[in-house]
């Protein structure tokens, strides 16, 4: 059914900055990277900072003692989306094209994949080249935010 495409290379005519000539490709045509085993580094946490020192016993009465874990806030936290990277599969499938004459041609293509494709009619919208918002719903999206109203 499909998968992502990305431009490769591009060259343009020196005095007139015309494209002339585009290469798509792939989306994991690059070399795959050496596997780490996926282990991240821990982030940095600062340390939680020491109470202001109290002067006397009378301003200890008045505010109730605050303890670490209520000045952090133990209300839900949000969970940081997890974006997983493209895996590169040394993939070969491209397609190179000229500018002949004012017309488009396809000059070389490589139609073989070295991974699955996308099956399923309803996943190409996930795919990276087939995301994006279309000029009708920019302009509806555009009307309703000028009407106050959440999207």
């Amino acid at each position: 059914m499909g998968f992502s495409v990305k431009m490769n290379t591009s060259r343009r005519t020196p005095h007139t900055n015309v494209l002339v000539k585009q290469q798509f490709c792939c989306n994991k045509f690059k070399k795959p990277k050496a596997d780490d085993g996926g282990a991240e580094a821990p982030p940095v946490l600062d340390p939680i900072p020491d109470p202001k020192p109290i002067d006397s016993d009378e301003e200890m009465e008045d505010e109730p003692p605050i303890f670490a874990e209520e000045e952090a806030g133990t209300s839900k936290k949000k969970k940081k989306r997890k974006r997983k990277t493209i895996k590169q599969t040394q993939c070969k499938a491209k397609m190179l094209v000229k500018l002949i004459d004012g017309r488009w041609q396809v000059k070389h293509f490589v139609r073989d994949h070295n991974h699955p494709l996308v099956n399923k009619p309803s996943l190409p919208k996930y795919l990276r080249s087939h995301q994006g918002i279309s000029p009708d719903e920019k302009e509806f999206l555009r009307i309703l935010y000028n009407c106050n109203l959440t999207t």
